[in-house]
């Protein structure tokens, strides 16, 4: 900048007119108002200064401009904010001799760890395998037989119940290769969801937004349920012709139970293997005269055998033994229902589960259920012939 550019720069401080300033400066105001835009355009779109306080997320941004910026957008277009890893908090302008000055107070987004520790799990995780040398004895000694194995309420995740997946595992193992010893299984229905994980929000809270009591964080919880599911359906698949996947949705974990359910479906291919992982609260599956509806059991209804009546008929009109399989309240439970001359034409069984009791249950006196889990098999024509049970 040359000697007539410094006095030029400094009149504007003066804050006067053109042609005060020009006859002060003993120049024209044509020649004053050339190196008044010359100087005014080199300082345009100027960044002063940028200072940032990383321990408080903060940071304060300066620039000068031509013309002043109307908007958030304009000074965020301006400023060059990265709007991923920042947040305008506020903004202001101010006319200076060379422009305008705008200065801009960020704060520093905070990244939620937990979706990051889950993205980083999902990449680097690999699902167990295993190695099931299951015995089968000849079929032909053996009556064909299908199998409804229910294990809701697993609670992973839940306090207090941190050797649930031994549990699971234990019970899955002794029921199978029992039902295997004696019976022929042609279709086994496993069912599972409804409440397979305690929460479903990374804040430890069920699909309501009830708070719960959690021994885990969420990601963690979702991977050990994973591993233990991918785990049954593996070992399962070899006791049977036909492994029937069912999946219900729970009053916990609606939306962390189907994508763990979706998931499964993704990573195990075979033709013995069906999958129904269908987001619906009821479901019926019929296998000879055996009409067997899954819910989890957390809406009450007197009309229930209506409804599946209503909704089903083809399927109820075409069966004689009509079994609904719940879970939620945790015990074992029988209701029957007498329809017209049938000695009984819809049972209710509210199954118990395997999840141990946390402060909430002892609290309101929840306690005193036995542990435990069953296996029930039905005969092609006769309906139910055998209930396994393990307990803990």
């Amino acid at each position: 900048m040359n000697n007539l550019e410094k006095r030029v720069s400094k009149s504007f401080k003066w804050k006067k007119s053109n042609a005060h300033c020009a006859h002060q400066l003993g120049i024209s105001e044509e020649e004053y108002i050339r190196i008044s835009k010359k100087i005014k355009e080199k300082d345009a779109n100027k960044e002063l200064s940028n200072h940032y306080d990383l321990d408080k997320g903060e940071a304060k941004l300066e620039m000068i401009v031509n013309v002043e910026p109307k908007s958030a957008d304009e000074i965020i277009k301006i400023l060059k904010i990265n709007t991923n890893e920042w947040r305008l908090s506020s903004y202001w302008n101010k006319q200076v001799h060379n422009g305008w000055r705008i200065s801009a107070l960020v704060t520093k987004i905070k990244q939620n760890n937990e979706e990051k520790l889950f993205e980083n799990l999902l990449k680097n995780w690999q699902p167990k395998k295993h190695y099931v040398n299951a015995y089968k004895c000849p079929s032909v000694l053996k009556p064909i037989v299908c199998g409804i194995l229910s294990l809701q309420d697993i609670h992973f995740g839940k306090e207090g119940n941190d050797t649930i997946d031994l549990d699971f595992e234990s019970a899955i193992k002794d029921l199978t290769e029992r039902a295997s010893m004696s019976h022929h299984i042609e279709v086994l229905y496993f069912v599972i969801g409804g409440d397979l994980i305690n929460m479903d929000t990374f804040n430890g809270q069920t699909t309501a937004g009830t708070p719960v009591d959690n021994s885990m964080n969420a990601t963690n919880t979702y991977i050990k349920a994973f591993d233990c599911m991918h785990w049954a359906v593996a070992y399962l698949s070899k006791f049977c012709d036909k492994l029937k996947v069912v999946y219900i949705p729970g009053n916990h974990d609606r939306l962390s139970s189907f994508h763990l359910a979706h998931a499964l479906s993704k990573s195990i291919e075979g033709p013995s293997i069906e999958w129904d992982i269908e987001y619906a609260e009821r479901k019926v599956h019929v296998w000879g005269e055996n009409f067997n509806a899954f819910e989890h059991g957390d809406v009450k209804s007197k009309s229930t055998p209506l409804v599946y009546a209503t909704e089903f008929p083809t399927m109820w009109g075409n069966t004689k033994f009509r079994t609904l399989f719940t879970g939620h309240y945790h015990q074992n439970k029988r209701i029957e229902y007498i329809t017209g001359s049938e000695e009984v034409g819809f049972v209710h069984k509210t199954l118990p589960s395997l999840s141990k009791t946390d402060y909430y249950h002892y609290h309101n006196k929840y306690t005193g259920n036995r542990r435990s889990a069953f296996l029930e098999l039905q005969s092609f024509a006769k309906g139910t012939v055998c209930e396994l049970v393990y307990s803990l």
